[in-house]
């Protein structure tokens, strides 16, 4: 693929009469649009089912829904362009449409691994302080929103139209493959949509878990324990980490195939890998489709456990 520098992007117009010859994309589109029908509808009950129950003050109820919006706008967002994407094949969208979409593609979801990423260092903080800091979990929001916008802003500027075939009759929107800012850009996006996330998740949040497990079994953990669903009780605690850790397994699962694939095979060489490629794509963007049903489980136990004896 050749940039072509010379052209003015701006007042580019494609040839809809082009004799351009454009493959099926019937099965991605199906798939996409089922996962944008259940996510939306699952993120939407549960944003109903999180107003219904919603406790002012609750830090699990304030992270689960911002991370319930970002998935849902995200979702939309991302899958939205994607069938328009493989309806079309090719760029139709015009210069700056091109870069408005490439910016904020990818930012409900960024803003919604960051945020994941904030709920285990509140987890670990707040076991080990026996505290809950309000101000902490607006920082963490502020931070996730302003990292997302800083990966919009570098997208915005470093995507581009790139002119293929031999008279320059298509378009396709990326960063141009042979500047010198291609391969950095994508070690950044990598590093803050998924990489950072895991990072904190593995150092803040298993420990979480296993400084919960310590005061759990001390002599203390009956004179902290208390029946009004506070934040900083023990009990409700372990319910909060179980629930940030399933999400922290269910990311892995989804995210990690597609980021360790799309690195090591790089360009796709053969048509397996090209379906390979496309599947884990879609596994990841099922991620967002899942948060729900994990609430769905962890929300069905904590009512069974209600009548029965407390704790995680």
């Amino acid at each position: 693929m050749d940039m072509d520098y010379g052209n003015n992007f701006t007042d580019y117009t494609y040839d809809y009469d082009s004799d351009l010859t454009t493959p099926s994309n019937t099965t991605e589109i199906v798939v996409s649009s089922v996962l944008l029908y259940i996510g939306v509808c699952t993120n939407i009950w549960m944003i109903r089912s999180l107003y219904k129950s919603w406790k002012t003050g609750n830090r699990m109820y304030f992270y689960l829904l911002v991370i319930c919006i970002a998935d849902g706008l995200g979702l939309c967002i991302r899958s939205g362009i994607s069938i328009g994407s493989y309806a079309t094949v090719f760029w139709k969208g015009g210069y700056y449409g091109c870069k408005i979409v490439s910016g904020f593609q990818m930012f409900g979801p960024t803003v919604s691994h960051l945020i994941l990423a904030g709920f285990n260092i509140d987890n670990l903080f707040t076991i080990t302080c026996s505290r809950s800091i309000k101000a902490l979990r607006i920082v963490f929001l502020l931070c996730s929103l302003v990292v997302s916008f800083i990966m919009c802003g570098l997208k915005f500027y470093y995507y581009r139209l790139v002119a293929i075939g031999q008279i320059r009759e298509a378009y396709f929107c990326v960063v141009d493959p042979e500047a010198s800012i291609s391969l950095l850009l994508s070690l950044v996006d990598v590093a803050v949509y998924f990489l950072l996330p895991l990072l904190i998740m593995i150092l803040l949040g298993l420990p979480s878990l296993f400084v919960w497990c310590y005061k759990k079994g001390t002599i203390a953990y009956k004179k902290m324990t208390r029946d009004d669903g506070s934040c900083t009780d023990l009990q409700f605690l372990g319910r909060d980490i179980g629930i940030v850790l399933a999400y922290d397994v269910v990311f892995f699962l989804c995210c990690a195939p597609f980021v360790v694939f799309s690195w090591g095979v790089g360009s796709f060489h053969t048509w397996n890998s090209f379906i390979v490629y496309t599947a884990l794509l879609f596994l990841e963007t099922a991620n967002a489709c899942l948060n729900p049903f994990i609430y769905a489980i962890f929300n069905c136990i904590g009512r069974r456990r209600e009548t029965s004896s407390p704790g995680l």
